[in-house]
């Protein structure tokens, strides 16, 4: 295989771009960025050139000052920024050719090393970089869903960690999948389909020609539910990951093992497809109309019910070369059927929760703020049994507030105020001006993510002992569980905290230290990622010039292949 290099490009070419005004105030840019970038002062020789690209009137200059970014984006790595800088100076100027060949470059398999061309004309090689597809089928961004939010972060993580990712997903808009309306720092590869393609033999092939086009070392199968396995058969031959969010493929129905019995109780289910698959199947048959209209529609485009189907189940399990699990319960399921199980908990930003300074005690005509982070309507979400247990203590009691994230936004009674539903962003603040947050789900959560974020706040959690939340959430270590349903459980452990300052601050102290110390991103990678898909090559890329008598990179980088 040949390898390309990142090179730059003739200097008739920069000058032909001012028409010829060797001595304007740009060229003279350019000279400066020049010499940051030989002494290797890239952040700042980016930002020469986001001026000269920002203040120039021509088009052709501010392509060649975007394609140079893309030059520096990619020479540290970050090849999804450089590739978006490339398409963009193509869309200031499509006769930007250099532009069009950089990408090319990025498209190609023959970009597993890295060259770089010194001034003196010759080149020096770097060990390649692990590559990672990430697979989804049910995607969209942003999204509300814990296991979706984790996806896109594992992708914009793992490439900022120094790894080369491209998250491929199904863009399908008669579901509603695939659509991204906000921008995500990674590459991105979205496989459109119609109607009549929307099959799962063809779903297969066009992962898997994706797949094969940037040939990962390995894949990560995630945000999809029983086509997981059909996902893990189309990548044969790869090494991959299934990584399970919750008990997808465990739980066919709902994929937290929910039922409702005769006298219409909610009750959770001990078994599970993989050791159970007549059992389930026979629960879906009954159960099929408590399931909502996408995990019925999944069901059926992955082929649950035809024979041989978990077949396919087992092999994608005993194939991979890991399953990723959230927590010990969904682990100790998975292990008998695969060759190595892995936990793995969703990993965190620690930029939305920075440290902040203790917050003043209130003085007694404050109300303490009680933080609920879910769905209200969602009668699995628990907020029903909170809002009985919070009616009860009022009737004792006025001194605090219960703070909800549902519409319409205001007081909604006597003890409760909505705040709308909150944005990635929104929600840290929420969380660090609340006394104690209360997770009441009534059904397994694999995680737990709004817990986890409530820890990095520095407040105390209440949280149902179902599930993966009395893992999450340490008892009388960083929080307190209660029995999931039992309000009057509930009821006494939330004015436990609401008496006890101390208690609140000390529960809070540990659970941030809890946070920094196991699920934030950098811990993840670190402690389970880097074992599986290996370390990095510690030698970094630098671009050098080229020997030419002008800008190292000045209009572009020339592919040559050598």
């Amino acid at each position: 295989m040949s390898q390309h290099d990142f090179q730059v490009s003739v200097s008739s070419d920069w000058n032909g771009a001012f028409g010829g005004e060797v001595g304007s105030n740009s060229d003279a840019e350019y000279e400066i960025a020049m010499g940051l970038v030989e002494q290797g002062q890239l952040t700042a020789a980016e930002a020469v050139l986001k001026r000269i690209s920002g203040m120039h009137q021509l088009v052709t200059v501010k392509a060649f000052a975007a394609n140079d970014l893309g030059v520096l984006d990619a020479a540290q790595g970050r090849l999804a920024a450089a590739r978006q800088h490339f398409q963009f100076a193509l869309d200031l100027d499509p006769a930007c050719q250099t532009a069009r060949e950089n990408i090319e470059i990025l498209n190609s398999e023959s970009t597993k090393s890295d060259r770089v061309v010194a001034s003196d004309g010759k080149s020096e090689v770097f060990p390649a970089r692990t590559r990672v597809a990430i697979l989804s089928l049910l995607f969209n961004w942003p999204s509300t869903g814990g296991g979706t939010i984790h996806t896109a972060e594992t992708a914009l993580f793992l490439s900022r960690a120094g790894y080369e990712v491209r998250h491929i997903y199904a863009h399908f808009p008669t579901w509603g999948l695939g659509r991204v309306d906000s921008p995500l720092d990674v590459d991105l590869l979205p496989l459109h389909f119609e109607s009549d393609s929307w099959n799962a033999a063809e779903i297969q092939r066009r992962f898997r020609v994706a797949v094969d086009e940037f040939a990962p070392d390995y894949v990560i199968i995630t945000d999809s539910w029983n086509f997981k396995p059909l996902l893990a058969e189309a990548v044969r031959g790869y090494r991959y990951f299934l990584r399970l969010a919750a008990l997808e493929c465990l739980c066919p129905l709902n994929n937290v093992r929910l039922l409702v019995n005769a006298q219409e109780q909610l009750t959770s289910c001990p078994n599970h497809q993989l050791a159970t698959p007549d059992t389930c199947r026979d629960c879906v048959s009954k159960n099929r109309s408590r399931s909502g209209q996408l995990h019925q529609l999944e069901r059926q485009l992955a082929g649950f019910e035809i024979p041989g189907y978990v077949d396919k189940l087992r092999a994608a399990f005993a194939d991979a070369e890991a399953v990723l699990a959230v927590n010990p319960l969904i682990a100790a399921m998975v292990s008998p059927y695969a060759k190595q199980v892995r936990i793995v908990p969703s990993g965190f930003d620690p930029t939305r929760f920075p440290i902040t300074t203790k917050r003043p005690p209130k003085n007694g005509l404050e109300k303490k703020r009680i933080f609920f982070a879910g769905l209200v309507p969602e009668y699995i979400k628990g907020f029903a049994v909170l809002h009985e247990a919070c009616s009860r203590i009022w009737q004792r009691r006025q001194d605090f507030e219960l703070v909800a994230t549902a519409d319409p936004i205001g007081q909604t009674d006597a003890f409760t105020t909505y705040v709308g539903w909150l944005s990635q962003s929104e929600l840290p603040n929420h969380l660090q001006q609340a006394d104690l947050l209360v997770f009441p789900t009534v059904a397994e959560e694999a995680l737990g993510r709004s817990a986890v974020e409530g820890m990095a706040a520095g407040i105390p959690v209440i949280a149902s002992r179902i599930g993966g939340l009395q893992f999450t959430v340490s008892d009388w270590g960083t929080g307190l569980l209660f029995e999931p349903g039992n309000v009057r459980d509930l009821e006494s452990k939330i004015e436990l905290l609401l008496d006890d300052s101390d208690l609140r601050d000390r529960l809070g102290r540990a659970g941030r230290k809890r946070f920094e110390e196991e699920f934030t991103w950098d811990r993840i990678i670190e402690r389970h990622y880097r074992p599986l898909l290996g370390t990095l090559p510690g030698k970094s890329a630098k671009p050098m010039m080229r020997g030419q008598d002008r800008a190292p990179f000045s209009p572009s980088l020339v592919s040559a292949a050598r």
